[in-house]
């Protein structure tokens, strides 16, 4: 196993953007990246422009739910790529651990084992959903097109995956094949992309927790030892203070990360989720409303996934945080004499400052949150339905 708790997948979307340190040419390959993405961001915001129509509403808030969804994993790069001093300073602390755990008892490596496989294996499946359901999103018009081709039909009849609006006709043979061929990688990549930078604030917390689960082992056994001389107990309290001071400067730089982040999820997941709620709902009424439901369940549910991953992670290291407080509680100081127990004391205190990631400053990620997007969404997509 390698020791760290990035897993593959991650490091390989980092360095397909050209954000992982010590790329060669990671600039311009991050730059080129972005260049398409503007690119393609631009026929589709095209679309919306040229067909906002209200009478088609349906069609206006389908090609504004992905239009929105690829524009947030725009910023989100955005904001990585502004900040990847502050990236790359929490990976060289990342190594930092790892060295450490490696050269300390088994038992302790055991903790950030678990950690960095469960970060693993929901990294594979966090990509995995939302690589799936960007594929079932494009699929019908790639299924209607080989449909066409086999009953000859016209050409106008082709539909492209994703609505743009292209200053050239699209419809002929081999341009449209290609067209078609270009916007499925391109939703793949930004999806798997997206869920590339969620796994990546998932995987920080869990190395945290990780990093909290072996200090409040040691606190619980630093009173266990009676014989030990007063020296010798202050000076492993101060050393665990030091670690917890770094476990705090750690998280302090994830919020750093991902504050901004966290913000505009929140703001995109609100409409979006309404959006493809409203597609959802006024689809059942219509012809072929399973490939439309095909299209959108999935959708539906890998951007809800996105919103709960940011508020469970923040809730989760809250959690984790206070408990670092309630171990030095239950650990055996009546063991040990008043002046040490004053030491502990401090360590207590500092706790019960919990560590925590807001939403640009603004209110703290939690399931508290998530509620109040879902029901945000919800009153939008209510009084969008009883409009149109």
């Amino acid at each position: 196993m390698r020791a760290t708790s990035i897993s593959t997948s991650v490091e390989f979307g980092l360095r397909f953007v050209g954000i992982w340190p010590g790329l060669p040419y990671g600039t311009f390959t991050w730059f080129a990246y972005m260049t398409s993405l503007v690119i393609m961001m631009y026929f589709e915001y095209a679309y919306i422009f040229d067909h906002f129509v209200i009478d088609d509403i349906s069609n206006l808030i389908d090609a504004l739910s992905i239009a929105l969804s690829c524009n947030l994993g725009f910023l989100k790069l955005i904001s990585l790529w502004l900040h990847r001093r502050l990236f790359y300073d929490i990976l060289l602390a990342m190594d930092e651990d790892w060295s450490n755990v490696l050269n300390r008892d088994r038992s302790v490596l055991r903790i950030m084992t678990s950690n960095a496989n469960l970060s693993r294996r929901y990294s594979n499946m966090l990509i995995s959903i939302n690589a799936t359901a960007a594929i079932c999103y494009t699929a019908p018009s790639f299924m209607r097109h080989s449909a066409n081709l086999e009953e000859n039909l016209n050409d106008s009849l082709r539909v492209l995956p994703l609505k743009m609006q292209f200053p050239f006709e699209t419809n002929a043979s081999p341009l449209f094949e290609f067209l078609a061929i270009v916007q499925f990688f391109h939703v793949v990549s930004i999806s798997a992309l997206v869920a590339m930078i969620n796994c990546l604030i998932i995987t920080l917390v869990l190395h945290v927790s990780g990093q909290i689960d072996i200090l409040r082992r040691e606190l619980l056994a630093i009173c266990y030892d009676q014989d030990s001389q007063y020296d010798s107990i202050v000076a492993s309290i101060r050393l665990l203070i030091t670690r917890h001071q770094r476990i705090i400067m750690f998280s302090d730089n994830i919020e750093e990360l991902y504050s901004n982040i966290a913000l505009m999820q929140f703001l995109s997941n609100t409409v979006v989720i309404c959006c493809i709620g409203f597609t959802f709902i006024s689809s059942l009424a219509k012809d072929r409303a399973t490939v439309v439901l095909l299209k959108s369940a999935i959708f539906y549910v890998a951007i809800t996934l996105e919103a709960f991953i940011f508020c469970f992670v923040g809730e989760y290291l809250s959690a984790k945080s206070k408990s670092i407080g309630d171990a030095v509680y239950e650990s055996l100081w009546y063991n040990l004499t008043p002046a040490e127990c004053r030491i502990l004391l401090f360590v207590i205190l500092r706790s019960q400052k919990r560590l925590t990631i807001t939403a640009g400053n603004i209110m703290d990620l939690s399931l508290e949150g998530f509620t109040t997007v879902m029901k945000a969404s919800a009153s939008y997509m209510s009084v969008l339905h009883a409009m149109y």
